[in-house]
């Protein structure tokens, strides 16, 4: 994600001298000559966040609406409204990853004392830090890879054992091959039923963000308004404009729209505003009151 917007943004007008993109649409770096932050500015030139009390801030791994910042060499993270929600209070990490790592499905990687550990973002430690892990790898799919004096072996998003994702489960393969030779029944053959886990929306401190089944924040408390999650997007505004995240917490939508139009009472097939139904999402009336709509690319399209 970080290439493709750097690829393709466009940066705004602004009084700043040195502006670039960042990794999340809507937010651009500005810094001095010497490369020190300034402030991240939005899509007008206007500054959202200063940054002037930090070394170092890596625009290129902002995700989960949080930013890895530098702070007495000390590494904490910031939200999209400046409030620093993990303190400046971890080890610089080292290697070819930076300094800082990147919210990975709600969960960082950072080092305490020289040891690593996994914090949400909400600060709490996931993962207990022990001098005896060598590292720890970021999370995909609900589950990190640790390696503890050369063994590896995986842990799941609370930070308890799990099973190697790329290991074959023959006793599973046993039981499947047993039961298709005993039931030939179109119903033996039909797939075991998948669940599926959302995430639901939470308020704290006046903001919103989103927690998982077991109340775990998942999406920091950044946003003035959001809508629940449908179709992999929920509908989420900071200030007077709206856009879309997804279940990782990346800005897969541009803050870009406004509610201008929209009738509170009013909705399209069943849904509020901002809200994904059949790959469409209402965002607000023309003049003549037909509705306005949006694709998951953000591309307007009719409703009807």
């Amino acid at each position: 994600m970080p290439s493709a917007q750097a690829a393709s943004c466009k940066l705004p007008k602004s009084y700043y001298k040195n502006v670039s993109c960042t990794s999340t649409s809507g937010y651009f770096l500005a810094i001095k000559d010497f490369g020190a932050p300034v402030a991240l500015i939005d899509s007008k030139g206007k500054r959202v966040v200063d940054l002037s009390r930090y070394q170092k801030v890596d625009a290129d791994k902002i995700s989960g609406g949080l930013l890895p910042v530098l702070r007495n060499s000390r590494v904490g993270y910031l939200n999209m409204q400046g409030r620093e929600v993990v303190p400046a209070m971890y080890d610089m990490l080292t290697g070819n990853q930076g300094w800082a790592r990147p919210v990975s499905e709600g969960r960082i990687v950072v080092k305490k004392d020289g040891n690593y550990g996994v914090i949400n973002t909400s600060n709490s430690t996931v993962v207990s830090f022990s001098a005896s892990i060598d590292e720890i790898d970021d999370y995909r799919n609900g589950r990190a890879r640790v390696r503890k004096n050369s063994v590896i072996s995986w842990l799941d998003k609370n930070g308890n054992a799990t099973r190697d994702p790329n290991a074959q489960d023959n006793s599973q393969s046993v039981k499947k091959s047993t039961a298709s030779t005993n039931n030939t029944s179109s119903q033996s053959r039909q797939p075991a039923p998948t669940r599926f886990t959302t995430l639901q929306s939470r308020q704290q401190d006046g903001k919103w963000g989103f927690v998982d089944d077991n109340d775990v924040t998942m999406i920091t408390y950044s946003f003035d308004e959001v809508r629940p999650f449908s179709e992999g997007l929920a509908g989420v505004r900071i200030g007077e404009e709206w856009g879309f995240v997804n279940l990782g917490g990346e800005l897969v939508i541009p803050f870009r729209f406004t509610s201008d139009g929209v009738l509170t009472d009013d909705n399209y097939k069943g849904q509020p505003s901002f809200v994904f139904t059949g790959g469409k999402a209402w965002i607000g009336n023309l003049k003549n009151g037909n509705k306005m709509c949006i694709n998951k690319e953000g591309t307007g399209v009719s409703c009807d």
